[in-house]
């Protein structure tokens, strides 16, 4: 069987997307969704798939306009609008938090770009090959049915939901809203709020506590939105403790298996594991800082270990770190 053509992953906040996003790009997978986009993560097409991408988000007057421009700059920039206008409407079928996150410019620029009435009815399955979403969360509430659907129906795109322990995240996520990384802390604007608060606490515990006292407070709720995919049998669950390996705190053995799970779920098996185990741990990856389990010991008070037991005993004993 041949390399999935598109995956989808899950994977919370500062759970080690990087890893996953390391192993989808030694599959010569291209990113789409909330990762940074960098050279060499950013999908290229050349005009066939221009052409079909310009045909699902146009009506049949504007794609023959843009056809018979093939081999103009002007095709390539009109493409270009077709492609944004198709990722950001599955942005939006996703159920992803577009205004908020990016600004209402990009959640216009679906209805602005494109003129094909039924381009909500078009499947995932007609999204260009060799691409690999991810997101932060899947709130089955706010997802298009109908690509619930789909899946449901073809099991297709394998979907890998990658997690690691809630408090590591929580010490990551604070280290890297905090200004801690140095390549910044990426461009969703709801960071800029709390890097202000974040920067204002004097103590480490300060800060984990505001975290854990606003409801609001960046990934409060994205382990939770993923319980079903937790839960779910076709869904192929990998752990940063296991991903990580020997070089982040974990074990070689542990993180071998892993690759190789997420391998057989995206029909890549015949790919050597061992060596693209070598090559994920990334620390130059834009938002790396540590790379370390178990941080969380080390900064935790005791009021902060029963504040966290108290709002998230249920998401520590659903995900098995209790």
């Amino acid at each position: 069987m041949s390399l999935s053509e598109r995956v989808l992953i899950v994977s919370p906040q500062k759970t080690g997307t990087h890893l996953i996003q390391e192993l989808m790009l030694e599959l010569d997978f291209k990113i789409v969704g909330a990762t940074r986009p960098s050279p060499r993560n950013t999908p290229v097409f050349g005009d066939e798939e221009r052409r079909r991408i310009a045909r699902l988000v146009h009506n049949d007057a504007v794609y023959e306009e843009i056809a018979g421009l093939a081999g103009s700059p002007e095709f390539v920039t009109r493409t270009d609008e077709a492609w944004q206008a198709l990722c950001w409407s599955w942005y939006r079928r996703f159920g992803q938090p577009v205004a908020n996150r990016y600004g209402q410019e990009k959640y216009d620029l679906v209805d602005v770009t494109a003129t094909n009435p039924r381009l909500a009815s078009t499947r995932f399955s007609q999204t260009p090959p060799g691409l690999c979403w991810i997101w932060h969360d899947l709130d089955i509430s706010a997802v298009d049915g109908s690509f619930i659907g789909e899946w449901c129906d073809t099991g297709e795109p394998p979907v890998v939901l990658n997690y690691r322990d809630p408090r590591d995240a929580l010490v990551s996520l604070i280290n890297f809203v905090d200004g801690k990384t140095p390549k910044g802390f990426g461009n969703f604007y709801e960071r800029r709020v709390f890097h202000a608060i974040l920067s204002s606490k004097s103590t480490m515990a300060e800060k984990i506590d505001y975290a854990l006292r606003d409801p609001y407070f960046l990934a409060n709720t994205e382990y939770e939105k993923a319980i079903w995919l937790l839960h779910h049998p076709g869904v192929c669950k990998v752990r940063y403790e296991d991903l990580v390996g020997p070089k982040g705190g974990g074990s070689r053995d542990a993180q071998v298996t892993a690759v190789q799970r997420v391998l057989e779920h995206v029909n890549a098996s015949d790919r050597d594991a061992e060596a693209i185990a070598d090559r994920i741990y990334n620390t130059d990856a834009w938002s790396f800082y540590q790379g370390r389990t178990g941080t969380w010991r080390e900064v935790f008070s005791k009021e902060n270990v029963a504040l966290f037991d108290e709002r998230y005993g249920h998401v520590l004993e659903q995900y098995g770190y209790e």
